[in-house]
């Protein structure tokens, strides 16, 4: 059922996404220190004198993983993810059915008198009950063309929807979306313009889902990438470790668990919504607690994250227990036409219960902060914290 209920919020905000101010999804762009110079031909080389260069392949950074998970997941007006939701070892067998079930992010227009009688007419049904994606025969290939280098002509597996020949225009009734969101949790780069990533689908709250993850690769292709392949890859898991927030992430000892990472992470901006900041503590390697969030499953629908301001490890309640404070950053989200706003910030306290190895949101103490806009600094919120008439 949260399957299901997913995937109909999901094509909710598929459909009102277009009334949205986004951020569009650049190819992500590697490092200049990172760049990989492309090989020089023999003839250059033999003018030159030089010894040939070898490539070197290497590991993907974080950032670099963050950019293409949202590449994959929302780049190209959300028309990329499909692409991974089917096997494919050569571009050919691309499911197509799976890369345009929901218009692959292309402008649709709806039928025309004409094109919705001969659709009914091919179809044998007397109405259309759901809505209709419409994408003509040079979107398509245009499209296959930018991702693939293919056109329709060379797929191996047909485009089942119905075709008019009048309009040479293809229809697909559907009354959803297949929308998934993918997490890079790993990756190389194998070659001066292709990349293998280990991708897993849905993320933090919504893994696992039914389909396999995957080992895509991908060529740099101008300013975007094509896709070359998709293999399901058993024994891949979802991992937050992409999102660490490095310079947000302290080595502390804390009551009740000893040495301990404090670590933050940074949120994934997904159809679905913002995901908030998190934060955990690991030890050896491994999450053994996380702390509560603020929001249901952390995902905020009014405001962006912006960035993690501070973090500091107080004893606030003078307990003899530290406790951990954090501030932070917000912007409202807005709505295209709508006037630009401030950023604000939020106050997270987070009271220390060592007995019971765990952390409680100080919320009565956090409202009165923020409400009266005490929340600038560490030192400010311990300075007013005890003016709270919530004690």
């Amino acid at each position: 059922m949260k399957k299901l209920f997913l995937l109909m919020i999901c094509g909710l905000l598929f459909l009102a996404g277009c009334g949205r101010e986004q951020k569009s999804v650049k190819a992500p762009e590697l490092e200049a220190e990172e760049q990989v110079e492309q090989e020089q031909t023999d003839e250059e080389q033999a003018l030159d004198g030089e010894e040939t260069k070898t490539f070197v392949p290497r590991d993907l950074s974080n950032a670099e993983l963050q950019e293409f998970t949202m590449w994959i997941s929302q780049g190209s007006n959300y028309g990329n993810y499909g692409f991974l939701m089917s096997e494919y070892t050569k571009p050919q067998d691309v499911d197509l059915s799976q890369v345009f079930y929901a218009g692959a992010g292309l402008e649709t227009e709806p039928l025309t008198k004409e094109e919705e009688q001969a659709y009914l007419e091919i179809t044998e049904q007397e109405e259309i009950y759901t809505d209709c994606t419409r994408l003509t025969t040079d979107q398509i290939n245009e499209f296959l063309e930018a991702k693939l280098n293919l056109s329709l002509d060379d797929m191996e597996n047909e485009l089942e929807w119905v075709y008019l020949p009048d309009s040479d225009a293809w229809v697909w009734q559907h009354g959803d979306t297949n929308y998934i969101n993918y997490t890079c949790v790993s990756g190389r780069q194998i070659a001066a313009d292709t990349f293998e990533l280990n991708c897993v689908p849905g993320d933090e709250n919504f893994a696992p889902y039914a389909l396999p993850s995957c080992r895509l690769t991908l060529q740099k292709y101008g300013d975007d990438y094509r896709f070359l392949s998709n293999i399901y890859v058993a024994g891949l898991e979802y991992s937050k470790d992409i999102w660490k927030v490095e310079d947000q992430t302290f080595d502390v000892n804390l009551e009740g668990w000893g040495d301990v990472t404090f670590t933050s992470y940074e949120g994934f901006k997904s159809t679905y919504g913002n995901m908030d900041f998190t934060f955990s503590l690991v030890q050896e390697g491994e999450e053994v607690y996380q702390f509560p969030s603020v929001v249901e499953e952390n995902y905020r629908q009014r405001e962006l994250p912006e960035q993690i301001l501070a973090v500091g490890f107080k004893d606030y309640n003078q307990d003899d227990d530290t406790d951990v404070i954090i501030l932070v950053e917000y912007k409202p989200y807005i709505t295209t036409g709508e006037p630009e706003t401030e950023t604000f910030v939020e106050v997270r306290l987070y009271r220390n219960e060592p007995d019971s190895k765990k952390f409680i949101l100080d919320i009565d103490k956090m409202d009165y902060l923020n409400i009266n806009g005490l929340n600038h600094s560490i030192q400010e919120v311990m300075e007013h914290i005890e003016e709270s008439p919530l004690q």
